[in-house]
């Protein structure tokens, strides 16, 4: 992996975990929740559940026909010092049709995009909710004997046009190449991420599990 391709993710992790007195937040929660970690060849993958974010006011706003969005933000820590070793990121955006009465749901990350339509509710939070086997970045090489663990960030309705831009960028260029381009990307991702007065959304959900074993090296 890039040392330019670690340094955007890191910048884009620092919209997923903000600083501490962000007055725009208007809910924010913290739950304890049973994670998985898989290796898959070179692959480091997370799987995990978050129903809780689906509350009855997210769930009336995602009926109404308007348009949602909800990021969800990975880190593998040290469990002591808090050091990521690697870390992932995706974005949901959500549609209801009123006329269909169905939900259409574009899912977007490091891999690839998937659309998805769903019929009632229950499937959407189930299928929302429900990630398998995220694939993780590293950002460091995994140690041995060491205690980790997954914290999940997600946050509904982030604000900001330009935050959202951002993160589609990344992950349409995580490794900062293509259309958008070098130096030019690098220097317009940091500004945004960098500046945490601009952070803003409808609630912020933190997810941690208990600590975990490494996969053997």
């Amino acid at each position: 992996m890039s040392a330019g391709r670690k340094s955007l993710l890191l910048l884009l992790l620092v919209l997923l975990w903000p600083g501490e007195g962000f007055a725009q937040v208007k809910e924010v929660k913290t739950f304890k929740r049973e994670m998985k970690l898989e290796e898959n060849g070179a692959r480091l993958e997370a799987s995990f559940f978050f129903p809780d974010v689906f509350t009855p006011r997210f769930k009336k706003r995602l009926s109404s026909g308007f348009t949602s969005h909800v990021l969800v933000g990975v880190q593998l820590l040290v469990a002591k010092e808090r050091v990521p070793l690697a870390q992932g990121v995706a974005e949901y955006t959500i549609l209801y049709d009123i006329w269909e009465e169905k939900f259409a749901v574009r899912v977007q990350g490091v891999e690839g995009q998937k659309d998805l339509v769903v019929p009632s509710m229950e499937d959407l939070v189930r299928s929302c909710a429900t990630v398998d086997k995220m694939q993780l970045t590293r950002l460091l090489d995994l140690p041995a004997d060491v205690k980790v663990f997954l914290e999940v960030r997600i946050q509904i309705n982030p604000t900001s046009p330009e935050q959202l831009r951002k993160v589609r960028e990344y992950l349409a260029n995580p490794d900062g190449s293509g259309r958008v381009g070098g130096a030019k990307f690098f220097g317009s991702f940091s500004r945004i991420f960098v500046d945490e007065k601009d952070f803003q959304a409808e609630a912020v959900y933190t997810y941690r599990s208990p600590e975990l074993t490494l996969p053997s090296r």
